[in-house]
Parts: C-alpha cells; structure tokens; sequence
C-alpha cells in the first residue's frame, strides 16, 4: 500500500464513502469560486466498486480533455462492472481533469495548466493544483497500483502502448513491467521522460505505487482499436492483481507486448521552424536512420522549396504529428526501439 501523508488538508470532499462496499457514484466537489459564484464548487465524476478482501486499484482518464478512448472504457467499466465480481477495490476517475474535458483541450480552461504537470498539486492552488494535491495526498495512498490513460489529443497519432519510467530499482520495476505485460498492449515503452517530476505517474511512483500511464490513440478522435486495448487491458490489469476472477488475456493474434524504448534526442524529429509538415510515413512503419521522414512547406514562401527532414536513427515510427501545422520545436516524429 502506498504510504499516508500529512501536510495541509485538502478542500476537496468526496462524496463517496471509501469504506462502504457495492457501487458508488459520487462526486470530488472541487471549490471553484468565479465572479458569480464564491462558493462555486466544480463536481468531478467518481466511481469505485468495492467487495470483499482485495488490492485497490485506481484508474484515471481525462488526465487531458483531448484524450477519449480512456474516458470511454472507464466510463463503460463504470456501468459494466459487477460488485459481485470483485475481490476488493476499484476506483475510476473517468474525467478526472473535467473543465479540459468538457473543453476539449489539453490544458485547463480555468487557469491553463497542464493538469499532468501540477503534482504533487497545492490546496491552496489553482484549480488543477487543488484536484492534484487530493489525488496525490488521498487517492494514491489507497492504492496498489495506478494507471492513467492517455492518447495523443489534437496533437499527435501513437501506436497504442503501455507506458512506464525507468526504474532504478529491479524488484520495482520488475512489478511495473509485470503489469504492463498483463495490460497487453501492442508496444510496452519504457521511458526516460523530460520534466517527469511533476507527472502523476512520478507521483505514485514517489509512493512506492506500481504504476502505468499509456498511450491509446491521438488525433482528437476515438480510435477503435485503441477503446478495445484499453477495455482488454484494464480488464487484465484487474485479473493481474486478482481483483476479478480469471487470467490476463493476451490478444489472439499480435501476442505479447513489444518491450521499446526512446532513449534519447536522436530518436525525435524535430520541425526547424513553423510550417506544415507533410509525413513520408504512416506510424507503425520501420524507419532508417538518413532517410527522410517528411518535408516542411512554408505556405507564405511559394518560391521557397520544402525543408526535407530525417530521422536521426533507425527503428519504429511509433508517433506522429496530426496536425499538419506545426511551430519551431514540435516533435514531428518519435522513434521508438527495442529494449
């Protein structure tokens, strides 16, 4: 179990009971005061499913309201899953991040944070500094494990992985590996993220917490086969840590995940300036360092040829920018290899 924390009380109420068992569909009434409205309260959804003796097991989407095939298998699961079933505890977060959510965006439409670079959160905060301070200071510490679901928004289109840092310490990450292998998702990515501190994977790990993020999709659309990776992986998450009856399905055709790995600036592409990037590649496709991975059109130049990009290495066109318009410094391609 994650470890308990003091510090300053959070003023977010659950309005759910964490003890009670059956289904409970609830509300993190999250203080949100506006012009018209000192004691607004902006209510996020909840849900936990509770029976007998067993691990707890928190799932999160909406981490980024650009994101939906998380948001539509939590939200499933929600309805779906039988208390009957369950040997323990499941807590859903389905629009964790709500206002962005509702917005559609990735950053919050109330103070602009990325919610995923607000922990461990401030009570005294922001909006997505207050929601990060209770998952971090009272949702983690419930927990045996933690996953939160991500895909690529407007922004970008991924192979669809389960995503994990690199771990210094073997029996921890040995635990981490385990359960992405249950997850089962095309690709197992193993990270050396940028700026990873302030992320709610980093969170949980900081707890001890065995803990995923993933990668399901992109381009602000619901990818079909993303909804069902995620819907069969969290579902063998749940039987990993025998919460439902049964093993860990792997899928009947791919197999086991693919173990990869970014491990450094060589492995992303990026746009020299602003224009509009035209891809030579569908992700998915193995790349050769050297050879071109796209050109850059400069629309207001028509004399001025395109810029031809390259990879910088060999291995798995695993993400791609969506959106043809791109700014100096956006990642137009991350090249994923073997670990």
């Amino acid at each position: 179990m994650g470890r308990k924390e003091g510090g300053a009380p959070s003023p977010v109420v659950a309005e759910i009971d964490f003890d009670r068992p059956g289904r409970q569909f609830g509300t993190l009434r999250v203080p949100s005061s506006r012009n018209d409205s000192g004691w607004g309260t902006i209510a996020v959804p909840i849900v936990q499913i509770k029976a007998g003796r067993g691990p707890t097991v928190l799932f999160t989407a909406g981490n980024h309201g650009d994101e939906y095939e998380g948001q539509i298998a939590l939200s499933n699961l929600a309805r779906k899953l039988d208390p009957r079933r369950v040997s323990g505890r499941v807590i859903l977060l389905p629009a964790m991040h709500l206002p962005a959510v509702m917005n559609g965006t990735r950053l919050s439409p109330l103070d602009g944070r990325d919610f995923n670079r607000s922990f461990p959160g401030n009570p005294r905060g922001s909006f997505a500094e207050v929601l990060a301070h209770f998952v971090d200071s009272r949702l983690l510490p419930l927990c045996d494990f933690q996953m939160d679901l991500h895909s690529g928004g407007i922004g970008a289109d991924l192979v669809p992985c389960a995503a994990a840092h690199a771990l210094d310490d073997k029996a921890y990450m040995a635990k981490t590996l385990a359960a992405a292998n249950a997850f089962n998702a095309p690709i197992t990515l193993v990270l050396h993220e940028p700026n990873a501190g302030p992320t709610l994977l980093a969170a949980a790990e900081r707890r001890g917490i065995p803990a995923l993020s993933s990668e399901l999709g992109g381009g602000a659309r619901v990818n079909i086969d993303g909804v069902a990776i995620t819907e069969r992986g969290v579902r063998n998450v749940l039987q990993h840590y025998g919460v439902v009856a049964g093993k860990p399905a792997p899928d009947p055709v791919r197999g086991p995940s693919r173990v990869m790995t970014v491990p450094d600036l060589d492995c992303y592409v990026f746009a020299p300036q602003a224009g509009l990037f035209q891809p030579a590649d569908p992700i998915g496709t193995v790349v050769k360092a050297g050879r071109t991975a796209g050109w850059l059109h400069f629309m207001d130049q028509p004399r001025r040829p395109p810029a031809r990009l390259v990879y910088g290495t060999s291995g798995l066109l695993w993400c791609a920018r969506h959106q043809a318009r791109c700014q100096r410094g956006d990642p137009v391609a991350v090249i994923a290899k073997d670990l």
